[in-house]
């Protein structure tokens, strides 16, 4: 901790930034997108407008959390990238704080990685789910007398922005082929947000007891058939947009390119992830400055705001 801090309840420091992704007002856009690696959204915020466009370098800040903030413009559209790294709480710390940061509604995009449930669903493909839920361990369940209990509980499915989604699903669409790279745009499923990489996405580890042996291939279908992708951000991310104020709405979507193939056991090759992300970022950044917002930030004091550089005749 680096400033003094006020306010327990929201804790900011005396320049009103926020304790956990460390921005203050006007370091962060109204159209996000939010990712869990910092080098994926390195080479995002690489396509970001240059100080030719706009007279000034993409601002970048890296929080003693290890949120690593980047905003821009794309096409004279402000952005903000965001890498939070991994689990639901960094969604919560994510959203509640930029929602403090930003005025007016916010336009949020997840672009993940995730484990494919469908078999035709492979790797270097994109899923944009229409909704997701969670599956978290139950505790309970694992102390002596109670393993009649669920191990796992699957909560009820939140939506995504229907028109976001669209947006998305149709400009990865067109920037895939014409990568011509092969890979597919997946829609209309469910992603599963799991608390757990190991555990509640039903891996084998001899080291623990997890009791997930049928989790995969036998309960979660029944639970919850339609389930294309297996992750750990997105239901909290559509949950806490739903739960947004509408003064100050969230409209929400997700996109996430399969790593692993849970069906096949194939997993993305390094050549294939270098190859798609910078194209897949593009598609996402290009969906994102098409939503129409009723109001933004504005931009006089922001770190987008245009700098005019006098050029000698």
């Amino acid at each position: 901790m680096k400033n003094k801090l006020t306010n327990a309840n929201f804790p900011m420091d005396v320049e009103g930034r926020v304790y956990h992704v460390g921005v203050k007002r006007g370091e962060t856009a109204n159209r996000i997108i939010t990712v869990g690696d910092h080098v994926r959204a390195r080479r995002i915020a690489k396509l970001l407008d240059g100080p030719e466009v706009k007279g000034r370098t993409v601002f970048e800040l890296v929080s003693q959390r290890g949120f690593t903030t980047f905003t821009g413009t794309y096409q004279g559209v402000p952005v903000s990238i965001i890498a939070i790294g991994m689990g639901t709480p960094m969604v919560d710390f994510l959203l509640r704080e930029i929602r403090a940061c930003v005025e007016g509604p916010i336009a949020i995009i997840r672009f993940g990685s995730c484990g494919s449930l469908n078999a035709l669903a492979g790797c270097g493909d994109m899923i944009v789910p229409s909704g997701a839920y969670s599956i978290t361990r139950n505790y309970d369940h694992f102390l002596d007398g109670h393993d009649t209990e669920p191990a796992y509980h699957f909560s009820k499915v939140f939506d995504a922005d229907p028109t976001l989604s669209r947006l998305l699903a149709a400009s990865l669409t067109a920037t895939l082929t014409a990568n011509t790279s092969g890979c597919k745009v997946i829609t209309g499923g469910l992603n599963a947000t799991t608390d757990s990489f190991y555990s509640t996405q039903g891996r084998s580890d001899p080291a623990f007891r997890d009791d997930n042996e049928r989790l995969v291939e036998e309960i979660l279908p029944r639970e919850r058939p339609g389930t294309d992708a297996l992750e750990m951000e997105t239901a909290a991310l559509f949950h806490l947009a739903r739960c947004a104020n509408p003064k100050n709405p969230v409209r929400a979507a997700a996109t996430m390119m399969v790593f692993a193939n849970r069906v096949t056991n194939e997993f993305i090759t390094p050549e294939v992830v270098d190859l798609l992300e910078p194209a897949a970022g593009k598609a996402v950044l290009e969906a994102l400055i098409k939503v129409e917002l009723e109001q933004e930030h504005p931009e006089k004091g922001s770190v987008w705001e245009r700098i005019h550089v006098e050029v000698e005749a």
